[in-house]
């Protein structure tokens, strides 16, 4: 089974809506322009398009596994918000250019791709249908600190229905296991998964935004804007 079909019933016990990152795409939002329109990539369960609903014209969520989907279009209810299977190197491909005012890409979903061409590839496909004076929002794992420090994995989520642990090693071409133990609480079920995550650093990141054609991009070591430094755990930067 799929690692995130494998967690897609528990999915917003372990990551609910994190409102830190709801204030963060607000903070863009031009109350003087019309027609506004978000991309968000990666959109799992729907909890972060379904709670920024009412403040954009049209939004748009995208993710590869349909059973996150399902879950997300049954949550939304009557709010018109289109959940689309396709992944992230589809995006050029099904929509027009100069489409969105804000895309969206958090909880580390870009470093799923396996190689930096591909991510680079990402990077353009977000150029293409992004508007001219658009914003390119995106947060992944600090791997600067994950790699230089050694770290061993991602503090463990635990709450009264699950407890969702979560290691890091480095395997012989490069990449990430990252593998995870997901015990739910009220039938002691356990759920072992490890998938390959690409280590993607800073410097290699900002690189391939440059390279897409973002000419400016700022790193920050939160979603509150926190200022970057090599020991923060999440890297969250904006692009245009």
């Amino acid at each position: 089974m799929n690692f995130y079909s494998s967690i897609s019933e528990q999915y917003d016990a372990i990551f609910p809506l994190n409102i830190t990152q709801v204030s963060f795409i607000k903070s863009y939002l031009n109350k003087d322009t019309e027609n506004i329109k978000l991309l968000d990539i990666g959109c799992g369960t729907g909890s972060l398009s379904i709670e920024l609903f009412g403040l954009f014209d049209k939004i748009s969520a995208i993710d590869t596994n349909k059973q996150m989907l399902e879950s997300a279009k049954k949550k939304a209810a009557e709010k018109n918000i289109d959940f689309i299977n396709i992944g992230m190197l589809d995006i050029e491909n099904s929509f027009t250019e100069n489409s969105f005012d804000i895309i969206s890409c958090f909880g580390n979903t870009i470093v799923h791709l396996p190689s930096i061409e591909a991510i680079e590839l990402f990077f353009e496909n977000i150029k293409a249908v992004l508007k001219p004076d658009g914003k390119f929002l995106c947060q992944i794992i600090n791997y600067d600190n994950v790699l230089d420090n050694n770290l061993k994995g991602l503090p463990t989520i635990e709450n009264n229905i699950i407890k969702f642990e979560r290691f890091y090693s480095l395997d012989n071409s490069g990449m990430i296991n990252f593998s995870t133990i997901l015990t739910i609480k009220k039938t002691g079920k356990v759920l072992e998964n490890n998938i390959k995550l690409f280590p993607l650093r800073k410097k290699i990141l900002e690189n391939a935004l440059q390279n897409a054609g973002f000419n400016t991009v700022n790193f920050y070591g939160s979603f509150t804007k926190k200022e970057y430094n090599n020991k923060s755990l999440p890297l969250v930067f904006e692009c245009f």
